[in-house]
């Protein structure tokens, strides 16, 4: 597979410090090693908001966008998860959008990307606090939403406080700022929760452990809070002013509510084939999302609405002989899994003409990608991305390898859901560049 050329020519760190600029010529000359960002700080800006799987984190996106962005352009993300593509582009001086059709994800990106006045937040965080001490002086009840198993996830002391803390928010925050200390509550209903740290999926904390359990809500709280406080800060200092962020909660295989030919530059992360194994999105969402008010179906199917996420009939025929070569060595252990990863591919595929369609002409396309082991057999998704995208009119241009030593990934699943049996997950990936014929 083609690799970056490494002749002579500027750093990467000193073109990163040059103005944005659509300068494809400095691209090849990026060093392919040097993608890894091991000791950098993630959590700056917005970005240390609240944690998701899988993120992207912001030095791969940032240097991306200074290779293949332009100043006052169009950034799409189609699968944008938390956002952070999106915060990239407007502190590089992009406008940005952003599709996901979990509505958690696009409730973060939504929260990440706005231009939350400083000093109103500032003045509500005391209003808010002064209220919730009143309430608690007064020993004030509000009855825990009633969702399917909330008892199993949350101790009755928990489900008490936060229920207290989610009524003030409502009630004594305004709307312009609201969603800014719903993010801080979703991350608290994360933290006090019984599921065991550290996990996409829904795992509860061990019966002998979870006596020991008593999460402090109202400190995880106002921590987050600051914390959040310090990142709004940083991002409203840094961002272009004028730029501007829109958030579509909806599905990349349907009709994008986007002008043709009107993108810049695509950057994302695709999720990676399956969520029942590797990164749970849904289930990671779903406690939070059933706290923040939305119905149980809602909150459960996230998963299953996604790509390859149940059986369904496509209509977008594509070609890739690296995925037929693969399906043939999985099926041989499992037909079933090898039509599982089909459907996601599939899937995949069916994003594609909307894409294309957006995107300007001789555009860039990066994606970020890990290849995933099933049943022993390693997918090669970088590959199977670049036979995709050929078909659609997209040119194959370079690929970019990186380990991930700070990637929010599990190093070991269990391929096949049964105790003992694990497997390694991804620990490297690939940013695979094409640009549009």
């Amino acid at each position: 597979m083609k690799q970056a050329d490494t002749r002579s020519s500027p750093t990467d760190s000193v073109r990163e410090q040059m103005p944005l600029a659509f300068a494809p010529a400095l691209a090849d000359t990026t060093d392919a090693d040097d993608w890894d960002y091991a000791a950098a700080d993630t959590k700056t800006h917005t970005h240390c908001y609240h944690v998701y799987p899988a993120m992207m984190i912001p030095q791969v996106a940032r240097r991306l966008i200074r290779l293949y962005g332009r100043v006052g352009g169009v950034l799409l993300d189609p699968f944008c998860g938390s956002g952070t593509s999106l915060v990239e582009a407007r502190l590089a001086g992009m406008h940005a959008i952003g599709v996901d059709l979990n509505p958690f994800a696009a409730f973060l990106a939504r929260a990440k990307t706005t231009d939350f006045d400083l000093e109103q937040v500032a003045r509500e965080a005391k209003r808010l606090r002064a209220a919730v001490d009143e309430m608690l002086k007064n020993s004030v009840r509000i009855e825990p939403p009633q969702f399917f198993n909330i008892d199993y996830w949350f101790k009755p002391e928990v489900q008490a406080d936060l229920a207290l803390l989610h009524h003030a928010i409502q009630n004594h925050t305004t709307p312009a700022v609201r969603d800014f200390f719903l993010v801080a509550f979703a991350s608290t209903v994360r933290e006090s929760s019984n599921t065991r740290r550290g996990e996409y999926k829904l795992y509860r904390i061990p019966e002998a452990e979870l006596s020991r359990h008593n999460p402090p809500v109202f400190t995880l709280f106002w921590e987050r809070v600051g914390r959040n406080l310090r990142g709004l800060s940083e991002f409203l200092a840094e961002r272009a002013p004028h730029t501007t962020a829109r958030v579509i909660e909806t599905d990349s295989r349907l009709p994008l509510p986007i002008e043709s030919a009107s993108v810049d530059v695509i950057v994302t992360s695709p999720p990676y084939g399956d969520s029942q194994t590797t990164v749970a999105y849904g289930q990671f969402s779903r406690l939070v999302l059933q706290w923040l008010g939305f119905e149980d179906e809602t909150a459960k199917s996230v998963d299953r609405r996604a790509l390859g996420g149940h059986k369904r009939e496509t209509q977008t025929p594509f070609h890739s002989p690296a995925l037929e070569e693969t399906l043939a060595a999985i099926r041989s252990e499992s037909p079933k899994r090898a039509a599982q990863v089909w459907q996601f591919y599939a899937d995949f595929a069916e994003c594609f003409p909307e894409l294309t369609r957006v995107a300007k002409p001789r555009s860039y396309a990066c994606f970020v990608v890990g290849n995933r082991t099933v049943k022993g057999v390693r997918i090669p998704t970088d590959q199977i991305l670049i036979e995709i995208a050929q078909g659609f009119g997209w040119r194959y241009e370079t690929t970019y390898r990186r380990r991930i030593p700070n990637k929010r990934m599990p190093l070991r699943n269990s391929p096949s859901n049964r105790p003992g049996e694990l497997g390694d997950t991804m620990t490297e990936e690939h940013i695979v560049i094409l640009q549009k014929e």
